[in-house]
């Protein structure tokens, strides 16, 4: 009997591997210190088959599901930017959005032309340094600096730095995988930029809205939705010849208004992407961990020049840009901190060129090293910023940042979810429900609610749909101060209560009149601009 017991093996086995890395490997690093994704990187060379040869290095499944996860964290990067900062704040984040590309854009061509590289492979490293990732954001965020100019600024540069470093991985690899003449593959590629622009600014946001609108009500329909959406603009960016992230990062921003940072569509998104394609990704990085190439004197010696080149490149494309745009030494400091972190678009370059033959293994070990440099680097300074940045830098909350709708028991009506959709979408906000009863009202039964979630979702809805037992100024008052709302819309014209500090929006049965109640910094007429542009 125990000579039939063989050791396990099979795809089984491998998931089980894979899927024990992604558990244990944030909770062994974050021990000493360092971000979960170091931890999953270490798992996936210490089973992969320069470790324990758990995962054989012929297996095709964790690859190609973290080519999968590639896509997601490309199409997470779009819907998580802030359009609205970067609108706000666009003269800024352009000038240091030019300048964190073109000087580590810079630094990275001298470097390949130091070490002797083929042109494209040169400029595929300047690309990848050039690039960044916002994962010290949150800190500052979540220090009420996510509305300081030099933060605001910082984090709209991203989306220039990044859809930069695409254009010439894009180039790049389309002249390294497609025939034809120079002249003939930039021509495609020019095309192909300008069919997915078309695509992401006026005819995706349209379909998935519409479907949205449809399938809303249907949490799992609506996450598919997302997805289907993600693929193919992945595989449309294919047929010019262009990487599928492009595509992925395109989708992300055309789904931008439709996906808000703090609605459950958003909490799906994340979820799905922190526990399972994400994660897969950087294992299946880790698995190109070789430490015999990693350890070499010449990948050593390559990582400390790619270090220097990226990390100075981006401290000395912070410093004049606060030159030009007057921002004081911590505010610099910030901006540094959010530019420096190579992360998502830098593997996704980094992985492709080594997938078209232009990087080597200790290229990738090289960057590898960049990547967990940088952001201890990032992570240690962000606290210090915090407290170098000046009092008084937090930013007001957007009006449609987070929308609270509050009706009694027989539901919101039509008028005010269009209100509140109109009012939120601008500012990429989501609005939530509230419906209050009475001891004399029934108790609301699960048919009648799902009826309410299907009629309300046909409106752009997208948010959480809750019930309690007080009457409705109650509600109010008690939501305004724990719930901490942008906008209240009580759908009752008899509400008449007076509140000090949220502004209040008092739906009369359709939104041709509706009356604005603690009227600050011109609210009312805000509302009525966002409700004449009926959507």
């Amino acid at each position: 009997m125990l000579a039939a017991i063989s050791a396990p093996s099979g795809t089984d086995f491998e998931f089980l591997v894979l899927f024990g890395v992604i558990l244990l490997g944030p909770v062994v690093v974050s021990r000493f210190g360092l971000p979960g994704l170091i931890g999953l990187v270490i798992g996936g060379f210490a089973v992969g088959a320069h470790g324990l040869n758990l995962i054989h290095s012929g297996n095709h499944t964790v690859p190609e599901l973290g080519h999968l996860g590639l896509l997601y964290l490309m199409f997470v990067a779009g819907l998580e930017l802030d359009l609205q900062v970067l609108r706000e704040y666009r003269a800024a984040a352009v000038s240091l959005g030019l300048l964190a590309f073109a000087i580590p854009f810079a630094f990275g061509i001298a470097v390949g032309a130091i070490l002797g590289w083929s042109l494209p492979a040169t400029l595929l490293l300047g690309a990848l340094l050039s690039s960044h990732t916002l994962i010290t954001y949150p800190t500052l965020r979540d220090a009420g600096l996510g509305g300081h100019p030099a933060v605001a600024s910082a984090v709209g540069a991203t989306v220039l730095t990044d859809t930069f470093a695409l254009i010439v991985l894009a180039l790049v690899s389309g002249s390294q995988t497609e025939g034809g003449s120079p002249v003939a593959i930039i021509g495609e590629i020019a095309l192909g930029f300008a069919v997915l622009i078309g695509v992401a600014l006026f005819v995706l946001p349209r379909v998935v809205d519409s479907a949205l609108r449809t399938w809303g009500a249907d949490r799992v329909a609506r996450y598919l939705v997302t997805i289907v959406a993600l693929l193919f603009m992945a595989v449309l960016s294919q047929v010019f010849g262009i990487e599928g992230i492009v595509g992925a990062f395109f989708a992300g921003l055309a789904l931008n208004r439709l996906v808000p940072n703090q609605g459950p569509s958003m909490e799906k998104v994340e979820f799905f992407g922190a526990a399972v394609f994400v994660p897969v990704f950087l294992v299946s990085i880790g698995l190109l961990l070789d430490p015999s190439v990693m350890f070499k004197g010449s990948t050593l010696g390559l990582a400390a020049l790619i270090c220097v080149a990226a990390l100075g490149g981006k401290a000395a494309a912070c410093w004049v840009a606060g030159l030009l745009l007057g921002f004081a030494a911590p505010e610099r400091a910030a901006m540094f901190v959010l530019t420096a972190p190579q992360a998502a678009a830098t593997l996704a370059v980094t992985l492709i060129g080594f997938e078209i033959g232009l990087f080597g293994t200790s290229v990738v070990n090289a960057v590898l090293v960049l990547i967990l440099v940088s952001i201890v680097v990032s992570a240690l300074l962000a606290d210090r910023v915090v407290a170098w940045m000046p009092a008084g830098a937090a930013h007001a909350p957007r009006l449609g940042g987070k929308v609270l709708v509050v009706t009694g028991a027989t539901g919101p009506s039509d008028a005010a979810m269009r209100v509140a959709t109109l009012v939120a979408r601008p500012d990429g906000g989501h609005s939530d429900l509230l419906i209050t009863r009475t001891q004399l009202d029934p108790s609301p039964e699960p048919g009648a609610l799902r009826a309410v979630e299907r009629r309300i979702f046909r409106h752009g809805f997208d948010g959480h749909v809750r019930t309690h037992m007080e009457t409705l100024p109650d509600a109010v008052t008690r939501m305004m101060l724990t719930g901490e709302p942008s906008l209240v819309i009580v759908d009752d014209p008899a509400f008449e209560a007076a509140p000090r500090h949220t502004p209040v929006l008092v739906v009369n049965g359709d939104e041709s009149g509706p009356r604005v109640i603690a009227d600050g910094d011109g609210v009312a007429a805000e509302i009525a601009r966002r409700l004449s542009k009926r959507r």
